[in-house]
């Protein structure tokens, strides 16, 4: 009997135990279902539409080429043709040109991105999300007010302005790399130390607290900088800049990689939307605007290399050491042709979206929409963006509807509405393109159709436009946005506010005694003239 008992006693021991495991897992199960998912938004800087292996580039990506086939692949995803304005866009849900972004942000610049605006990690702390950004910032510098921890951000590492050294993190002169306020000096590549913090970041994470983390690494936007192990792969390519900018997007891609891997061993995947998405299109000669173009190779064949005056040097320098590719179509950064604006993207979210290659027209101002309906953020206000959200239509439970979108650049701007997209010169010459049929933009049909040119272009015009945030162009040319450089020779940029000067710019006096000798010369033929006509007289 008590040999029986004790069989029974075990056995319903067994019983109960398996009952309790078997509780568990379904409550598990239950909390992974209701929690919130983490959000990593990867944005990379100036990267090509044919700077990915997925768009037959010899770039080798094979984990964003991964993620890109086995999530949602955005075919159609557009940007601004420059860094702020996309940044802009981004954190709001609204257009570049309502927030007053035109340009990008130089170091100095007085204003940022408007205080008035609620914007994304906002709505996300809102929910209960710890917030990162890890990376670049480029939406105010001047004032603290306007600094990541003071937007919504409980950390930030990384830089304020547009770009740095990718070795030793200089911008224009100063020092640009801090964790949340503090100046931080350490040896690394960009790359590498963006994608340790973010794994840090991933790993520290606490249970009861979703993550959302912004990951904006600084390549390959220049200065062409990468390992040599890196660089050792693409030999083959003839150009160097190729070489070098395609080693920085695979270091990209190995990052990427880590982080994936990092998710996986923490168990947080199945639970984490990744967004990835480059801030406009790549930067390279033949694609940057012919304003901009043209000169540089008057100036060249004159003056040979490096131009005689540091600013204009400066820009050929920039310009002519792009090597992005954004084949098959026109243009590239600052300009509103696609290839300035058309960007890679995907989502990687496959516990909430079936994998599909999507050709609908998506942009950056859908972004924040599309993520707070993700998360479920009753607060977000839909009627108060111009993007709209495209989650329901990604799960194939509503069709795709899209907002009008508007790119400006510094000699043109576009509007896109329905099939059609509208290119307006900054001297007023219209062009139209059926870009779904003709997306490298080889037939403007601008001609046969003046009604919708002219519509279009009531449309662009009547769009309110904010306040502009970017101080003028000469501000920059005075005190050049130099991305790395030789040495340190200002205060370092972290907890400071105000104008960050260096030394006297060549620039101060340059200017000057130029604006004389053309004086002088003026004076001179002005006299030359005058003898002229006296000896005439007599």
């Amino acid at each position: 009997m008590k040999l029986l008992l004790t069989k029974n006693y075990h056995l319903i021991l067994g019983v109960v135990f398996l009952f309790l495991s078997l509780q568990i897992q379904l409550f598990a199960q239950i909390l992974a279902i209701t929690a919130p998912p983490n959000v990593i938004l990867i944005v990379v800087d100036d990267l090509g539409w044919k700077d990915v292996s997925y768009h037959g580039s010899e770039i080798q990506t094979p984990t964003i080429d991964k993620l890109a086939t086995e999530g949602v692949e955005l075919n159609r995803f557009y940007v601004h043709p420059a860094c702020s304005p996309t940044r802009s866009s981004l954190m709001t849900g609204k257009a570049a040109l309502r927030l007053g972004f035109l340009n990008p942000l130089g170091k100095n610049n007085v204003k940022g991105l408007p205080l008035s605006e609620k914007i994304m990690p906002q709505y996300f702390k809102e929910k209960g999300y710890t917030t990162n950004l890890i990376g670049k910032w480029h939406l105010g510098r001047y004032k603290k007010e306007y600094w990541p921890n003071n937007r919504g951000f409980d950390h930030f590492y990384g830089y304020l302005t547009g770009g740095i050294g990718h070795y030793n993190h200089l911008h224009g002169g100063g020092l640009d790399w801090q964790r949340n306020g503090k100046t931080i000096r350490e040896e690394g590549y960009s790359t590498h130390l963006l994608t340790n913090e973010t794994i840090k970041i991933i790993q520290q994470k606490k249970s009861d607290k979703p993550l959302f983390i912004e990951l904006c690494y600084a390549a390959p936007h220049l200065p062409n900088e990468a390992p040599e192990t890196a660089i050792a792969p693409y030999q083959h390519l003839g150009n160097k800049n190729r070489q070098i900018h395609a080693a920085m997007v695979s270091e990209i891609d190995k990052g990427i990689q880590k982080i994936y891997q990092t998710l996986e061993q923490e168990g947080l995947l199945d639970n984490t939307i990744i967004w990835f998405m480059s801030d406009n299109g790549g930067l390279n000669f033949e694609g940057s605007p012919k304003e901009i173009r043209e000169p540089i190779k008057k100036m060249t064949e004159i003056w040979g290399r490096p131009l005689p005056i540091a600013i204009l040097d400066f820009f050929r320098d920039n310009f002519e050491s792009g090597a992005s590719d954004n084949s098959p179509f026109r243009g590239g950064k600052m300009t509103v042709y696609e290839g300035g604006v058309r960007v890679p993207s995907f989502i990687y979210a496959p516990k909430f979206l079936p994998t599909q290659k999507n050709n609908h027209q998506i942009t950056v101002n859908d972004v924040l929409p599309t993520l707070a309906t993700a998360i479920d953020c009753s607060t977000f206000n839909t009627t108060n963006v111009d993007g709209r959200s495209q989650w329901r239509a990604l799960k194939k439970q509503s069709k795709p509807i899209s907002s009008p979108f508007i790119v400006h650049a510094q000699f043109g701007e576009a509007y896109y509405k329905n099939q059609w997209k509208l290119r307006l010169s900054s001297s007023g010459e219209a062009e139209l393109y059926q870009i779904e049929k003709d997306p490298t933009e080889i037939n403007n049909v601008a001609t046969q159709n003046p009604e919708v040119v002219t519509a279009l272009i009531e449309e662009l015009q009547a769009f309110p436009r904010g306040a502009v945030v970017n101080d003028p162009l000469w501000k920059v040319a005075i005190d050049p946005d130099i991305f790395g450089g030789a040495g340190e020779n200002r205060s370092p940029y972290a907890g400071l506010e105000g104008a960050i000067r260096g030394p006297l710019h060549p620039i101060y006096y340059i200017v000057p005694l130029m604006l004389l000798a053309i004086i002088g010369l003026a004076w001179r033929r002005k006299k030359r003239r005058t003898k002229k006509v006296l000896f005439q007289k007599k």
